[in-house]
């Protein structure tokens, strides 16, 4: 635990501060602020509204209440914070946990299109009192205007909208002196354990290495880019998809039968929820894999150096704290922060790797006593 102390206190540190410090600024009016419900654009399903209180119901139907606020000028600001309480009652989530009581920032371009990219703000449901949530989002290039979005989508229950508010900021000066500092004292860090850990002397250390730079990586990459390749995956297999279904020979057309009109709230809600599934599904599987390979290669390094049963409790306890330290440097990006969800995402990697390694082992025991 001496050794490891040091990596500890920076990390409690790192948490601490970033917990604690708030890296914008406002920069310019607020553009929205307990609104009322004739101040709306668009209202669907059971919405009432009362001196900027909202109640959203959703009823055994199943159809989806929300409530559409304009931002006016929002694109003409980089950055656009939202913040808002949210109470839910028996709220039953849908396919996807995100089908819930949410509020979201969505941007259209200048035909009116909804325009791909960060959206949903939280997702709550089952029964809970009030909790407070925000979070920054950026002003796509080409947007032509933006609107705050409360919404209850799950299938049944009621959700409860207070305190709503979007203002724009911009990043404090003094937030990249920190920036600065924390990577300085993170990267010395690295340095320090390097040694410590005697990675120049493991027998993968090449491979191990490679994976926790792909971990860096990954953590360190903004969010834009990682949105861009998701956009770019789905246009591809979207255009196939189009190729393949006009390659197929036409149906004979059937004059007895109506199409049902389309609801247009219900495809944008639908284009959104496919988008946020792609994005988190990417998201999870990245923290996954690359946690759990990294487990698998130090415990077989560990076993082909002959290193004692003891020693995997420690390489368990040291991949656990790498992985909260990289949660943590999430913090020093400009659109990224640390998530509960994603260090236990990497516990379920390690414990899968864990037990492959267990496996591998028992079928090459014979392999590894020649090591």
């Amino acid at each position: 635990m001496r050794i490891r102390l040091p990596a500890m206190l920076l990390l409690a540190a790192t948490l601490l501060f970033w917990g604690l410090y708030d890296r914008y600024a406002l920069d310019g009016d607020v553009l929205l602020e307990s609104p009322a419900l004739a101040d709306a654009t668009r209202v669907r399903g059971d919405c009432t509204g009362t001196n900027g209180h909202f109640r959203l119901t959703v009823h055994e139907d199943g159809k989806m209440a929300s409530i559409n606020f304009r931002l006016p000028g929002a694109s003409d600001f980089r950055m656009i914070r939202v913040r808002c309480r949210i109470r839910t009652a028996d709220v039953v989530p849908g396919k996807y946990s995100w089908r819930c009581a949410r509020l979201l920032l969505t941007q259209y371009d200048a035909n009116n299109k909804w325009i791909p990219g960060q959206h949903g703000l939280v997702s709550q449901w089952g029964t809970g009192e009030w909790s407070f949530h925000q979070e920054v989002f950026a002003t796509i290039p080409g947007a032509a205007h933006a609107d705050v979005v409360i919404q209850q989508s799950g299938i049944s229950g009621t959700a409860e909208f207070d305190s709503i508010a979007a203002e724009p900021v911009r990043l404090k000066k003094t937030f990249f002196v920190w920036q600065g500092v924390f990577a300085f004292l993170w990267v010395g860090m690295a340095g320090l354990y390097y040694r410590r850990c005697r990675l120049h002397n493991r027998r993968l250390r090449l491979l191990i290495l490679l994976n926790i730079f792909a971990i860096l990586f990954g953590t360190l990459m903004p969010t834009v880019v990682i949105q861009k390749g998701t956009d770019g995956l789905k246009e591809s297999v979207a255009k196939a998809i189009q190729k393949r279904s006009q390659s197929k020979p036409a149906a004979a057309p059937e004059t007895t039968i109506k199409k049902k009109p389309v609801d247009h709230d219900v495809h944008e809600t639908k284009r959104i929820d496919r988008f946020n599934e792609a994005v988190d599904g990417a998201h999870v599987a990245g923290h996954f894999v690359l946690f759990s390979s990294l487990c698998f290669l130090v415990y077989l390094s560990a076993a082909l150096e002959g290193q004692h049963r003891s020693y995997y409790f420690k390489v368990a306890f040291d991949i656990l704290l790498f992985a909260a330290i990289t949660e943590s440097m999430q913090n020093l990006t400009l659109d990224r922060t640390a998530g509960l969800s994603d260090w236990l995402t990497d516990v379920y990697g390690m414990a899968l790797a864990f037990g492959v390694f267990l496996v591998v082992r028992f079928f090459m025991r014979n392999v590894l006593k020649r090591h």
